[in-house]
């Protein structure tokens, strides 16, 4: 099973709970909440939208924690076996919402690992986390590996799993000799590279032509970007941001393009969005 990308509602007695992932979940969640009132249930509300702005439903319901008590729900095949992040960039949620590193002691031993940064864990943890996955089909670090951590030792563990894809994250272009370096590891080590994927994050501080770049660069190596549109953490509607230096068409079909690879694999993107001089579309 894959993931559900829509509010996870349910009751208990006379409780009723959310858990809301995405912020522009949450206009949709308030009427809910007060439906369920209206019902006559105790609301309580929790997730990662929740903690990023706990005050937008503070009227309507109980304001719960961020746990990972209610993953299984969202799916029921992922685990997190540590919280938090080393890293503190300013487009990411987790390090506003779950603070420092912190390796768990017990976890369920699942196939979808959300750690934020495993490679960031200490060694007896991240053999630890390894070992408990050996006997499992289609391992998947879903929130990727971080590329400037990944080293040889790292790799060689690694292959021992039985993964279904190994990610990446090119968030930066100044990230290119790593992202690289990461990426040539791996299929020195024998990783296909039908099994490698890269995060590309566009529409942050980037321009078209740096975005273009990291994911052409990627796909003439044979690997598949998996295009990232940044959204705020406060947005409460999904796509409504716009960076300096796109356009609404544009960023469409930047993640239209990119997102059907399987389509549009032999079609150069200038020809995808190829239009009459002076349309809005073209930004390069």
């Amino acid at each position: 099973m894959g993931w559900t990308k829509s509010i996870i509602d349910w009751t208990e007695d006379d409780t009723a709970f959310l858990s809301i992932t995405f912020t522009w979940q949450l206009p949709q969640a308030y009427p809910l909440c007060i439906w369920y009132k209206q019902l006559g249930y105790h609301v309580k509300v929790g997730g990662v939208a929740v903690s990023l702005m706990p005050d937008y439903l503070r009227g309507v319901a109980e304001i719960g924690n961020n746990n990972t008590d209610v993953l299984w729900r969202h799916n029921p095949d992922a685990t997190f076996t540590s919280r938090g992040c080393i890293r503190t960039c300013d487009f990411c949620a987790v390090p506003k919402i779950e603070g420092e590193l912190v390796e768990l002691q017990n976890w369920e031993v699942k196939p979808v690992v959300c750690d934020n940064n495993l490679l960031a864990c200490s060694r007896r943890h991240f053999d630890k986390v390894i070992d408990s996955l050996k006997s499992l089909k289609n391992v998947d670090f879903n929130q990727g590996l971080d590329a400037r951590l990944l080293n040889a030792y790292h790799i060689s563990r690694l292959r021992e799993l039985n993964l279904s894809v190994v990610r990446l994250a090119w968030d930066h272009i100044e990230e290119e000799n790593i992202v690289l370096r990461a990426i040539h590891a791996l299929l020195d080590a024998g990783f296909p590279k039908s099994k490698i994927r890269v995060y590309v994050l566009f529409n942050y501080k980037d321009t078209p032509d740096d975005a273009l770049y990291r994911c052409e660069t990627l796909k003439a190596m044979g690997i598949l970007p998996n295009v990232q549109r940044f959204q705020p953490l406060d947005t409460l509607r999904k796509n409504s941001y716009i960076s300096p230096h796109w356009n609404k068409m544009l960023l469409a079909d930047f993640a239209r393009y990119w997102s059907r690879q399987i389509y549009l694999y032999h079609i150069p993107f200038s020809e995808y969005i190829c239009e009459p001089p002076g349309c809005p579309r073209n930004g390069f």
